[in-house]
C-alpha cells in the first residue's frame, strides 16, 4: 500500500484529473462521477469509494482513505459539502450518500426539466437563441 500512497502524495491538484465541481444545479453527476471513478482506479484506490477495501486500524489505509475524501470535498460545491457531510465518515460512506443523493434527485429533475420544456415558446426567437435558452436548462 505504501507505493500507491506515494503516488497519491504526488497529486497536488486533483482538479487536473476531475475537472468538474459536482453541484446540485448543474445535473453533472454522471461525467464527475466517470472522472472521480477513473481517478480512484488509476490510483488503485477505487475500494475506498465502493467499500470493499476497508481496514481502518491500517494507518496506511486511514491515509489513503483521508486523501479520497480530501479528493471528494475539493471536487464538489460548497452547498454540497453542507448536504453530504458526516463527520468520521469514510470515503465510501461519502460516496455512498452523494450517490444517493443524486440517484435519488435523478426522476424528479427529469420531471422539472420536461416541465421547463414543454413551456417555452420559440415566439421570435432565432434558432441561435432558443439552443442557448434549452442549453442553460
Amino acid at each position: 500500500m505504501a507505493s500507491h500512497l506515494d503516488k497519491m502524495y504526488g497529486i497536488t491538484n486533483i482538479k487536473s484529473y476531475v475537472p468538474l465541481i459536482l453541484d446540485l444545479d448543474r445535473l453533472n453527476y454522471d461525467a464527475w462521477c466517470e472522472f472521480f471513478k477513473n481517478q480512484c482506479t488509476a490510483y488503485k484506490v477505487f475500494g475506498h469509494l465502493d467499500g470493499t477495501n476497508h481496514n481502518p486500524a491500517d494507518q496506511d489505509w486511514c491515509t489513503a482513505d483521508s486523501i479520497v475524501k480530501q479528493w471528494l470535498f475539493v471536487t464538489l460545491s460548497q452547498p454540497l459539502i453542507q448536504t453530504i457531510l458526516i463527520l468520521d465518515a469514510t470515503a465510501a460512506q461519502l460516496w455512498k450518500a452523494i450517490e444517493d443523493l443524486f440517484r435519488d434527485n435523478k426522476e424528479a429533475n427529469a420531471i422539472e426539466l420536461e416541465n421547463q420544456l414543454r413551456n417555452i415558446v420559440i415566439g421570435d426567437s432565432t434558432v441561435m437563441e432558443y439552443y442557448t435558452h434549452q442549453s442553460h436548462l
